[in-house]
């Protein structure tokens, strides 16, 4: 188990018991409820580092529960599941969601969309509320990017780049997971714009720098290496 719990709500057994199987074999340890009111019983007895919530549960609606969640919890991650698209996303994201996710019979782009919001939801914060690879130290409040002593200027989405290879350091990010740190649920229609935003914060990072930190693993993705000298 890699520590991390997920509660699972979701009407359906044989969709539940599929998502259980994957997310055990993605060694997150697994509470399952089979409508909202044991989701809530589950959620008030226990600490979990995401919420799946079936939109169609049986006794309530999937909001209903996301809107008990978030009068107790403002920042745990919150992740809606349809097997449809004629759901109101607005009326979803007005839950307070995170993120609404269509289910398919492939399943690892829901594995994907999880494993970011977890990630966000246990940052790595320094002093100050900030992050650290290597000579580079990003400040999340202020948005400001040091290389050793020297102040680096980057656009919204080159921050949220380097934020997501900082979090990642050391590992290798798929273009699409990039894609979507940085543009959230319009990834697919952005993610070929991936290589021209690494190219420009790859420049301004090196800058007169000797040694280089992002680095590109061809047909994999990309990474932050803050190990090599």
């Amino acid at each position: 188990m890699n520590g991390k719990k997920i509660l699972l709500t979701e009407g359906e057994k044989i969709i539940a018991g599929r998502l259980c199987q994957t997310l055990a074999e993605a060694q997150y340890e697994v509470d399952l409820a089979f409508d909202g009111n044991m989701g809530k019983r589950l959620f008030d007895k226990r600490d979990y580092d995401l919420v799946l919530i079936d939109f169609h549960l049986p006794d309530i609606n999937g909001c209903e529960l996301c809107y008990y969640i978030r009068d107790r919890d403002i920042s745990l991650p919150l992740m809606m599941l349809t097997s449809g698209t004629s759901d109101n996303k607005f009326e979803v994201f007005e839950s307070g969601v995170d993120d609404y996710v269509v289910l398919s019979e492939d399943l690892r782009e829901l594995l994907m969309r999880i494993r970011v919001l977890v990630k966000r939801s246990a940052k790595p914060v320094l002093a100050e509320n900030s992050i650290k690879a290597g000579d580079i130290v990003i400040n999340l409040d202020s948005k400001e990017v040091m290389r050793r002593d020297r102040l680096i200027c980057l656009t919204e989405k080159e921050f949220r780049l380097l934020e997501c290879l900082i979090y990642n350091k050391n590992k290798i990010v798929s273009k699409e997971e990039i894609a979507y740190n940085v543009w959230g649920s319009r990834y697919k229609e952005k993610h070929l714009r991936v290589p021209a935003f690494i190219n420009s914060l790859r420049s301004k990072m090196a800058g007169d720098f000797h040694q280089k930190c992002i680095y590109t693993v061809t047909g994999k993705g990309y990474l932050l290496d803050d190990k090599r000298r």
